[in-house]
């Protein structure tokens, strides 16, 4: 598959001027192949739409056990939508861009972006323009997308997010059974008086 070097520009500027976040498919992009055989990254496959479905539901336990030091706890959290914001140690490369800040929601693996939309965006274009001929390393489909949009919550504003959307019916990324602890328990029904 390949894609149009005319299709980007077009799809990022009209979710820019609507104010979605833009999602970009097979027909449109191709996926970055991987750095080098040998191991793989967990982290890097997440940002770069390459993990498959089945490996998602113990991402973040995995991630965990890759990189302790860096997804062992996280530096800032947000909810209405649930959003984790972890701080690597070394910034990494996802998309033709780099940073050292990772978020993740219930179903997007994100690189936190040190610039504005358009910068962010004009570097992903010309990434994406220069990796045309590469072949695929995964494939953008139903199930992964590339999203694109502006930081817009406390500590995110002037920043961009870069990464994968995967698709799947009651997916949550943040899940992890050690953090049981995090969700609401339903309250006992009080004991009948006799």
């Amino acid at each position: 598959m390949r894609r149009s070097s005319k299709a980007l520009p077009l799809v990022l500027a009209a979710f820019g001027l609507a104010g979605m976040a833009p999602v970009v498919s097979a027909q449109s992009v191709a996926v970055p192949p991987p750095a080098a055989s040998g191991p793989t990254d967990t982290l890097l496959d997440a940002l770069a739409c390459r993990t498959a479905i089945a490996d998602l539901p113990g991402l973040l336990p995995r991630l965990r056990r890759e990189r302790p030091t860096e997804f062992g706890q996280t530096e800032r959290q947000y909810s209405a939508p649930m959003m984790d914001l972890y701080r690597l140690e070394d910034p990494v490369d996802a998309w033709g861009l780099r940073s050292s800040a990772v978020v993740i929601t219930d179903d997007r693996v994100l690189l936190l972006v040190d610039s504005p939309i358009e910068q962010a965006t004009a570097q992903l274009e010309r990434a994406l323009e220069a990796s045309k001929d590469a072949p695929l390393a995964g494939a953008l489909d139903d199930a992964h997308a590339l999203v694109v949009y502006p930081g817009e919550r406390p500590g995110l504003t002037g920043r961009t997010l870069v990464g994968c959307e995967y698709r799947m019916p009651s997916l949550s990324l943040l899940a992890d059974p050690a953090d049981a602890w995090r969700l609401p328990h339903p309250t006992p029904a009080p004991a009948p008086t006799p």
